[in-house]
């Protein structure tokens, strides 16, 4: 795989690492919110299967556009309840489904759940012989009067597989027509200046990276949100709260991007 790991010369000293942006939009740009959120299938750490208490988290966001990983049945939760369908309808959002796992008793994956018009929905197979199936949704996403590419994506255990999922996200990217382009989600990626995620910040113009895993001792910057040229990271966070600190293992991340004009 070495040939996989080149192109990570980028100098990512500079990158922010905080765990908060504050900031207001650029004076003039339209703006969006962005949300990425590892739901654990709605089961808290206080091991309550709670799709309502998902819901909630998810509405208090006040996002536009929210990536969510690992939604569905997956020997946790309640055999047979359509998740997806369920945070879609909860939340008032209009629910896209990517599910890289189907079982007769319910389907399992990622979830893109948008107030604006999504024009296009595609998915992306990350998934390699041998290893959990993992994937990724691509959407364009009407933001006024330009169209905005958003990619969910929830990625693997081990190195060497998220080196190949990050190369086929990128590809896909190439292949696509050019435009502003937000990339989201669990990365599972633990090591701040790892050569996936300097291939990733050679790509992408800037990050939002708080420290996001575990809810009871946040240390891990697992999710992340990306964006390209284009775009402008006004402001993130990560959401800590009473509620969120038991809703899942995972804390949303959020951030407010701006279209340059």
């Amino acid at each position: 795989m070495t040939d996989l790991l080149e192109n990570t010369d980028t100098d990512i000293e500079s990158v922010d690492e905080r765990d908060e942006r504050p900031g207001a939009a650029p004076p003039g740009l339209r703006s969006f919110r962005v949300a990425t959120y590892n739901v654990h299938s709605c089961v808290g750490v206080d091991a309550k299967f709670a799709p309502d208490r998902i819901a909630g988290v998810v509405k208090g966001l006040e996002a536009d556009v929210v990536g969510l990983q690992e939604v569905g049945w997956h020997h946790r939760g309640e055999i047979g309840l359509d998740q997806f369908e369920f945070l879609g309808r909860e939340t008032g959002l209009k629910a896209y489904s990517g599910p890289t796992k189907h079982n007769e008793r319910a389907h399992y994956g990622n979830a893109l759940l948008s107030r604006l018009p999504v024009l296009e929905i595609r998915p992306i197979d990350l998934s390699l012989p041998h290893r959990e199936p993992r994937g990724a949704i691509d959407a364009d996403i009407q933001v006024g009067d330009k169209v905005v590419r958003v990619i969910v994506a929830h990625l693997g255990l081990d190195p060497w597989e998220r080196n190949a999922q990050i190369t086929r996200v990128l590809n896909t990217m190439e292949r696509g027509p050019e435009r502003p382009t937000v990339f989201m989600g669990d990365l599972n990626e633990w090591r701040p200046r790892s050569p996936r995620i300097k291939r990733l910040m050679h790509c992408f113009a800037d990050c939002a990276a708080p420290r996001s895993f575990h809810v009871r001792m946040p240390t891990l910057r697992l999710d992340r949100i990306f964006v390209s040229d284009g775009l402008v990271l006004s402001n993130y966070d990560v959401v800590r709260t009473p509620v969120t600190r038991r809703a899942s293992d995972h804390l949303p991340v959020r951030a407010t991007v701006a279209l340059k004009n």
